[in-house]
């Protein structure tokens, strides 16, 4: 018995270790499967910067402005292993912004935890999108 608690301490402590050295890259990235798509009447360029800005708890792990991809973190938790949410922003199709957000744990994880990291995410996308700049349209 008192075997497998080590083996239970060491397991977890390898995966603290990766989950905290593990940081997203833009090279090589992909979409996720588990994605939310948010739109922004900002243009690509001015919502990559705004995200570029995005505050606590995530952090940009990397960003390419002439992709407009980013990777961001949010960081290891006692419940999570902490996530990586790459952000795709593509030209909407009646102008602005089309932001596609994926949601993947640092290590492993399931269930209602990533849902919920995600939809945070999400939401702290929005409302850096929110403080952007806006544009001013003559008409």
């Amino acid at each position: 018995m008192q075997q497998m608690w080590i083996f239970i301490i060491i397991a977890v402590g390898i995966g603290y270790v990766v989950a905290f050295s593990r940081k997203g890259k833009v090279a090589g990235t992909s979409m996720t499967s588990r994605q939310h798509d948010v739109t922004s009447s900002a243009s690509p360029a001015e919502a990559f910067e705004a995200l570029r800005k995005i505050g606590h708890p995530y952090k940009v792990d990397d960003a390419d402005a002439s992709s407009n991809i980013l990777v961001l973190s949010s960081p290891v938790t006692f419940f999570s292993w902490g996530f990586l949410y790459p952000v795709f922003i593509t030209p909407g199709p009646g102008g602005g912004s089309r932001i596609l957000v994926g949601c993947g744990s640092k290590l492993f994880q399931m269930g209602p935890i990533v849902t919920n990291a995600h939809n945070k995410c999400v939401s702290a996308i929005e409302a850096a999108l929110s403080a952007a700049p806006a544009r001013v349209v003559n008409g």
